[in-house]
């Protein structure tokens, strides 16, 4: 059995471990796979950190400067698709105001209000 739904009905919101930072999120998920609606203001920048969930970045508008584990860091924009692998330390600085569908597997649970236990760990 199949579902149907609408972004509108997800709540938009912070992400909690980021606070302060201009980027809202609506986030949805199945069993195994998670999907984030990403809207970040130019200038944001989320320092290197590591998770065990594969992440595929999609952008639909604007731009970021990523960088994974020692590459150099790349300029990415509309209909670029940044790959993570798991554990692969990444870090992202968005240059433009950003609009991105973020696909994980498996779910990051730290991203859901209320789950405690951390699995993003941020480099010092």
């Amino acid at each position: 059995m199949g579902y149907i739904h609408r972004w509108e009905d997800f709540p938009e919101r912070e992400v909690y471990y980021l606070p302060g930072m201009k980027i809202k999120v609506r986030i949805m998920s199945s069993e195994r796979i998670m999907l984030t609606d990403i809207h970040a203001k130019k200038g944001v920048s989320i320092r290197m950190h590591h998770h065990e969930p594969e992440q595929i970045i999609l952008v639909y508008k604007g731009a970021l400067r990523v960088r994974t584990d020692k590459e150099e860091p790349r300029v990415i924009g509309p209909g670029d698709i940044w790959v993570v692998p798991s554990n692969c330390p990444h870090g992202v600085e968005y240059i433009e105001d950003t609009e991105a569908l973020e696909i994980v597997s498996p779910l990051r649970l730290d991203n859901f209000v209320g789950y405690v236990i951390p699995h993003t760990f941020f480099e010092e």
